[in-house]
C-alpha cells in the first residue's frame, strides 16, 4: 500500500497516483485502481518475451475508535504469482497487507498488529512505471509486531523516528482469496520468519530545509535453513530544483550483510528524476544491484504520464534490464482511473 511519508514531499506533486476517497461516520477509506500491461518486446532469452495484463487495486480503510485510536486495514488485489507465459487478468488474489491498531499518545504513536515497517522509500517513491523494481527487493511488508513513531522538529522542519519489532506474518491474514497463496510456515524459512518478534528496524524520515531524507537500519533474524541474520542500512535524499520547471531528484543507497540469511553482501542504488513538460510528466530512473558472487544487475527506465481525460490518467514506459545473463527490453502501459 502506498503511504504518504515525509520523504515523499519532493515528488508528490509530480508522481501522485489518483485515488478515490470517502468518509462515512467513523470510517474513512482511500482506493486506487490501475490496469497495467507489461510486454517484453525483446530479450536474448526468448522465454522472457511474454505479455502480462493485470489489475492492481488497493484500499486503505480506517475506523476511528476514539479521538486518538484507530483500526486500520490495507487490502491489495493483484496477481499472486509471476507471469510465466502470456496472460491477461489471471492469477489475481485479494489479501490483507496490513491490519493494525494505532494509538496517538501525543509525544508518540504506537502501532500493533500486521504492518509494513519503515525502511527506505525508493521501493515506493522512485518515479515511473518500473522505477522501483530493484528497490522492491528490500521493502519490508506483511510483518507482525509493533512499532513506535516519535515525531520531532528541527527548526521548522518536521521529522520522525520509528522503532519496529516484528516477525513475518504466518497468520490467516497471510492467505489470499481468489488465487490462493496459502499461509506461510516456519519450515519455509527466510529471514524474519521466526517464532517470535526477533527482527527490528529503525528509521528516521524528515526534512532539512528543502531537502527530504530517510535513513534506516535493520536486522532480520535468521529463519529455518539460514546461516546468518541479515543486517542492512539505507540512506536516501530527495530535492526539487526550480529550473524554470520543477525538477525532482531522488537518490537512495542500501547495503546488506549476510543478505537473505547467507554469507553474501548486497548493494543497491537508485537515482530518479521527474519533471513536467507541458501536460506530460517525464521521469527516468537508473538502478543497480550487486550481490557478492554474481554480476551486477542494471535497470534503466523512462516514463511519460499525463491526464488523458477528466479523472483518467495514462502512462507509457520503457524498461531496460540486465539481470544475470538476461537482457530485456520492456514496454509498459498503465491506465489509472479516479472515480
Amino acid at each position: 500500500m502506498k503511504k504518504i511519508t515525509p520523504i515523499a514531499g519532493a515528488l508528490a506533486l509530480l508522481t501522485a497516483a489518483p485515488a478515490l476517497a470517502f468518509e462515512y461516520g467513523p470510517f474513512t477509506a482511500d482506493f486506487s485502481v490501475e490496469i497495467e500491461n507489461d510486454s517484453v518486446v525483446d530479450s536474448n532469452n526468448s522465454a522472457n518475451e511474454i505479455s502480462d495484463t493485470y489489475a492492481t487495486i488497493e484500499a486503505a480503510i480506517t475506523m476511528a475508535l476514539g479521538a486518538s485510536t484507530s483500526l486500520n486495514l490495507g487490502l491489495t488485489f493483484e496477481p499472486i504469482t509471476d507471469a510465466l507465459r502470456d496472460r491477461a487478468f489471471e492469477d489475481h488474489g485479494l489479501y490483507a497487507e496490513e491490519f493494525f491498531l494505532n494509538h496517538d499518545f501525543g509525544p508518540a504513536e504506537v502501532i500493533l498488529g500486521k504492518f509494513n515497517p519503515a525502511f527506505g522509500v525508493a521501493w515506493d517513491e522512485a518515479p515511473g512505471i518500473f522505477g522501483a523494481d530493484f528497490a522492491e527487493d528490500y521493502q519490508l511488508t506483511e510483518q507482525i509486531g509493533g512499532a513506535v513513531l516519535i515525531p520531532f522538529d528541527i527548526g521548522a522542519s518536521q521529522n520522525a523516528v520509528s522503532f519496529a519489532l516484528f516477525n513475518a506474518d504466518r497468520s490467516i491474514l497471510s492467505k489470499s482469496l481468489g488465487r490462493q497463496r496459502g499461509s506461510s510456515s516456519l519450515p519455509a524459512g527466510g529471514v524474519g520468519n521466526t517464532s517470535g518478534p526477533e527482527s527490528f528496524a529503525i528509521a528516521v524520515n524528515g526534512a532539512l530545509g528543502d531537502t527530504t531524507y530517510n535513513l534506516g537500519v535493520q536486522s532480520l533474524a535468521r529463519g529455518a535453513g539460514d546461516t546468518h541474520d541479515q543486517r542492512g542500512a539505507v540512506l536516501g535524499v530527495a530535492h526539487t530544483y526550480d529550473l524554470g520547471r520543477p525538477v525532482a531528484l531522488l537518490a537512495e543507497m542500501a547495503y546488506f550483510t549476510d543478505f537473505g540469511g547467507t554469507s553474501t553482501a548486497a548493494k543497491y542504488g537508485t537515482v530518479g528524476l521527474a519533471a513536467p513538460f507541458g501536460p506530460v510528466t517525464v521521469s527516468g530512473v537508473y538502478s543497480s544491484r550487486k550481490v557478492d558472487g554474481a554480476r551486477m544487475d542494471h535497470l534503466a527506465t523512462l516514463t511519460g504520464e499525463m491526464e488523458l481525460a477528466t479523472n483518467l490518467f495514462g502512462s507509457l514506459g520503457y524498461r531496460y534490464g540486465r539481470e544475470g545473463p538476461d537482457k530485456t527490453h520492456t514496454i509498459g502501459t498503465v491506465i489509472a482511473y479516479e472515480f
